[in-house]
């Protein structure tokens, strides 16, 4: 690396004082090829391939990603996923696209085998993103947000979430 930044930013592993609690998001480190589908332009689903790399940064105490689908968008959007020692078990986490204007704040947290992230879209409707089915080489995130629509996915909770997008992920 010869850019100083990057060389800052960047962390060798986990910060060794809460490396199992780290590792929520840190068996994810590395790179994978992206299945990634979501609805164009006319309503239709369709899939489009892309690859997310995901990196240990700022001393080992988060996870900072870059996923780029260039079916979709011409330039890499960025996720920076920060682990809170004074609240163990929550992770802040931050989803950042300059290109597109996307800017999303979640709190995401294990439940059970799997992980949940919640926040709010910039319109104000909750957003849920989940990573389930998750093995050392595969997992399978999906992109909800709420709507009014009693025909959506409901929750255990009850309440309606609509699925817009899903991206199937396989480690390189």
């Amino acid at each position: 690396m010869d850019d100083p930044m990057l060389r800052m930013l960047a962390a060798d592993g986990p910060d060794p004082a809460h490396a199992a609690d780290l590792m929520l998001y840190g068996r994810f480190v590395g790179e994978w090829e992206i299945e990634n589908r979501h609805p164009g332009p006319d309503g239709e689903w369709r899939t489009v391939l892309g690859r997310w790399c995901f990196g240990w940064v700022l001393g080992g105490r988060a996870i900072q990603d870059v996923l780029y689908c260039p079916g979709i968008n011409r330039y890499p959007g960025t996720t920076l996923r920060s682990y809170y020692v004074s609240s163990p078990g929550t992770w802040r986490i931050t989803w950042n696209d300059p290109f597109s204007g996307s800017f999303v704040s979640q709190v995401g947290c294990a439940d059970g085998p799997d992980i949940v992230q919640e926040g709010r879209a910039p319109d104000g409707r909750r957003t849920r993103w989940t990573f389930t089915e998750i093995t050392d080489t595969s997992f399978l995130w999906r992109g909800l947000v709420e709507t009014p629509d009693p025909r959506s996915t409901n929750d255990a909770e009850g309440e309606a979430f609509e699925l817009v997008q899903e991206m199937r992920a396989t480690r390189r």
